[in-house]
C-alpha cells in the first residue's frame, strides 16, 4: 500500500486536541488523523450501502408496517 500526503486545514483548538490525543496514544499526529479519516470513511461507506439496500427493498415493495414494527420493538423492550 502506498501512502500519499495530503493537507487538512483545522482550527487551532481541534489541532491542539488532536496533538494531545496523539501524545496520549504515543502516536504521531499524522497517524491519528489518518486513522480517524479511515474510520470515518469506512463508517460512512457502510451507511451509504445500508441506505441503498433499504431504498432497493422499498422499491421492491419489501416494507414493514409501522404498527408491526412498533409491536416487535415493544416486545423486545419489555424483555
Amino acid at each position: 500500500m502506498t501512502l500519499k500526503a495530503t493537507s487538512v486545514r483545522l482550527d487551532d483548538e481541534t489541532l491542539e486536541r488532536v496533538g494531545k490525543m496523539a501524545d496520549a496514544m504515543d502516536r504521531p499526529r499524522a497517524w491519528l488523523m489518518a486513522h480517524a479519516i479511515k474510520q470515518f470513511v469506512e463508517r460512512e461507506d457502510w451507511f451509504i450501502r445500508e441506505v441503498e439496500k433499504g431504498v432497493s427493498a422499498a422499491d421492491q415493495g419489501l416494507l414493514v408496517d409501522h404498527a408491526d414494527l412498533r409491536a416487535k420493538w415493544g416486545t423486545k423492550r419489555a424483555t
